[in-house]
């Protein structure tokens, strides 16, 4: 009996102290605080964005930022820190300063890997990394030529005259 009392005892005591401490997932989302009943905004920062032909692996392939008009679409890919996960950010492409496309990336861990990609022609183009509220977090600049991508022209063996 007394074996009993004693587990029941420590069970009871150890959860209490379990539940008291302030234990919190490191990506969950801190809580409201008592005086303002407010969550902490995140900060959000831009570690690197760069444009690319492809995303394989979660990276970006063959960075650049001049693309030819065969090239068809782009790729933006970003890598966030962020205090407070999850958060979404967008991705907002311009071309030729006219707004085409907003797209919309959930961003899951305090680090993370995102990417986009849009269906591009000739011009002057932008992408901007906005936070939810619309904040420009970084920029990232790109042209599609025109232009046909220079090709080797093909070296035919000697034909003989008869």
């Amino acid at each position: 009996m007394k074996k009993a009392i004693f587990a029941i005892t420590f069970s009871v005591i150890s959860g209490y102290a379990y539940a008291q401490t302030p234990a919190q997932a490191p990506d969950k989302a801190p809580a409201a605080t008592e005086e303002t009943n407010q969550v902490p905004a995140a900060e959000i920062k831009v570690e690197k964005m760069v444009t690319a032909t492809a995303v394989d692996n979660k990276e970006p392939v063959n960075e650049t930022s001049a693309f030819d008009k065969t090239s068809g679409r782009v790729y933006t890919w970003t890598r966030i820190a962020t205090t407070v996960a999850p958060v979404k950010i967008k991705h907002v492409y311009y071309a030729n300063d006219k707004k085409t496309g907003e797209i919309e990336l959930a961003v899951n861990a305090k680090t993370y890997r995102v990417w986009s990609y849009k269906s591009v022609w000739p011009g002057s183009w932008k992408v901007e990394t906005t936070d939810e509220a619309g904040k420009v977090l970084a920029v990232v600049t790109f042209t599609v030529s025109s232009a046909a991508p220079a090709q080797t022209p093909e070296t035919e063996a000697p034909t003989q005259g008869k």
